[in-house]
């Protein structure tokens, strides 16, 4: 016996495959990154993160009032919150410019949900400051209209090029040795005299050039894989390839800066002074970037 029921329509399955691509679709359409192809050899690569929101900053120093710099920006939570980043270049007094998104913003918020990501790169020569002191990012996770779950602040210092730039300043004064400036240097002395002038950088006492390569070869084992450890005054090691200006170069009783080109700029000795020669004058020992990372 057959019992009288209401037929229900079906749904055609090519309707519920084309509601399913669609579905799918709109999902890829809403992570796809804005990806941009990260700096080769940067200055400096940290990751700046807290719980559902992680970016990696790059940032090339160009001089003392530029820099290149890449971030990515990355939903590592399996929360609805939208992390956000925001960058500011700060001068020594503390006075900013924004970092404007290629939507005129100066915030930049991802959608997407977990595992989405989006990167960009540009080069900055912030208006409005005289000197490019450090990089300030902010990163959280959650928009202005959802609830921020978290947020961290960290700030790259421009330390490198901001004292070789002074220790170029320092050419037409002369070499003696066992003195620290400010009339006269000698190649640690040059070194320590042009740091301790750059805008907070935490001052370090005198020094010899082989105790300022004992503390960078220290400083520099003490990394983490990532940087994430990095410290507001520090050193990371590397390679011959790697070599930027500003770098320093460490040699059996003498350290100087590295000018580019394959030259050192540094208070040599008192026929020379203070000058250009050649990195490979004597074999180096070492190569080191002093950099600086605080929250």
């Amino acid at each position: 016996m057959f019992t009288n029921r209401p037929i229900r329509p079906r749904r055609s399955v090519p309707a519920i495959l084309l509601a399913a691509l669609a579905f799918l679709a709109a999902g890829l359409v809403v992570a796809s990154p804005a990806a941009a192809a990260p700096i080769s050899n940067p200055s400096l690569e940290i990751p700046v993160a807290c719980p559902g929101a992680r970016a990696v900053i790059q940032v090339t120093w160009e001089g003392t009032r530029s820099a290149r710099v890449h971030w990515e920006l990355t939903d590592s939570g399996a929360d609805r919150e939208s992390p956000v980043i925001k960058m500011v270049a700060r001068d020594p007094s503390g006075a900013g410019a924004s970092w404007v998104f290629p939507d005129g913003a100066k915030a930049f918020t991802l959608s997407g949900g977990k595992g989405s990501s989006a990167s960009g790169v540009d080069s900055w020569d912030p208006a409005g400051i005289a000197q490019f002191n450090h990089l300030e990012i902010s990163v959280r996770n959650g928009a202005d209209a959802e609830t921020a779950e978290c947020s961290v602040v960290r700030k790259i210092y421009n330390f490198s090029r901001l004292a070789y730039a002074d220790a170029l300043s320092q050419s037409d004064k002369s070499y003696v040795l066992n003195t620290a400036g400010p009339n006269t240097f000698d190649c640690s002395g040059l070194v320590h005299f042009t740091y301790n002038r750059v805008a907070n950088f935490p001052n370090w006492s005198r020094m010899s050039s082989a105790q300022q390569h004992s503390w960078a070869s220290s400083a520099a084992s003490d990394n983490n894989s990532d940087l994430s450890n990095l410290h507001s005054r520090d050193a990371i090691k590397v390679s011959r390839g790697e070599l930027q200006t500003g770098d320093l170069i460490f040699y059996d009783g003498h350290v100087g800066y590295y000018a580019g080109d394959g030259r050192m700029y540094s208070a040599l000795n008192p026929t020379l002074d203070i000058g250009y020669t050649d990195v490979d004058y004597t074999t180096p020992l070492g190569y080191y970037r002093v950099v600086g990372v605080t929250s």
